[in-house]
């Protein structure tokens, strides 16, 4: 193994990538973080960082790339898969979305992120009272305050589009066999959430991902 150049282990690195995070640095994150994977590659944890930092920035690609290979260096990753399925769902790739989630409801050993996942299947398929339930299934069993509030921000878009789907009449059948509102309002929920936010869950999951490579 390669030893750092800089006078930080990888601890270190890792542990001032995040508060630099935290302060809004994402430049310096990315800096330490990019170091921390010239050294150690296959360091989960770091891997994990550095794609919510990419989201950060709007490298959805990037971050997408940079997740999957966590995920193969931890098959049990449940968050960063979580986050997986959010970003594919941030560029509208619907099926590796839904693939993803389907896993986590089956697999996961968290109980909040399997419930979740089953709200946005249900989601999917239109069912908004049964992805409604769902998300306040997992909201029970979360301690993650920071999860827990962006779950009820996709529950309030999800409640408000069905309002005004109730309220709308339609004037033609072009205008009735459009996207459903409810799948459009829960994507506009990713754009703003997770878009703007993602650090939210890096900070929110300090307590559970292991500092080598995942989570507990």
């Amino acid at each position: 193994m390669k030893e750092f150049l800089s006078p930080f282990d990888a601890d270190e690195t890792l542990k001032l990538a995040i508060h630099a995070s935290e302060r809004g640095d994402t430049h310096s994150a990315i800096r330490y973080l990019t170091e921390l994977l010239n050294i150690q590659p296959d360091h989960g944890a770091a891997c994990y960082f550095l794609a919510m930092q990419y989201a950060e920035i709007g490298l959805f690609e990037r971050a997408i790339i940079t997740l999957r290979h966590a995920i193969e260096i931890n098959p049990t990753f449940d968050i960063a898969q979580f986050q997986l399925g959010l970003l594919h769902l941030q560029m509208q790739q619907t099926f590796q979305a839904e693939q993803l989630f389907s896993s986590l409801s089956l697999s996961s050993h968290d109980p909040a992120l399997a419930a979740f996942s089953l709200g946005y299947l249900a989601l999917f398929k239109e069912h908004t009272t049964d992805a409604i339930h769902h998300f306040q299934e997992g909201i029970a069993v979360c301690s993650n305050d920071a999860l827990n509030n962006d779950i009820k921000r996709v529950i309030t878009q999800v409640e408000n589009a069905v309002i005004n789907s109730s309220l709308a009449v339609p004037t033609s059948t072009a205008e009735t066999t459009q996207s459903n509102p409810t799948i459009q309002a829960q994507t506009e929920t990713v754009n703003t959430t997770e878009q703007k936010k993602l650090t939210g869950f890096l900070g929110a999951y300090l307590d559970t991902i292991d500092e080598d490579n995942g989570p507990h």
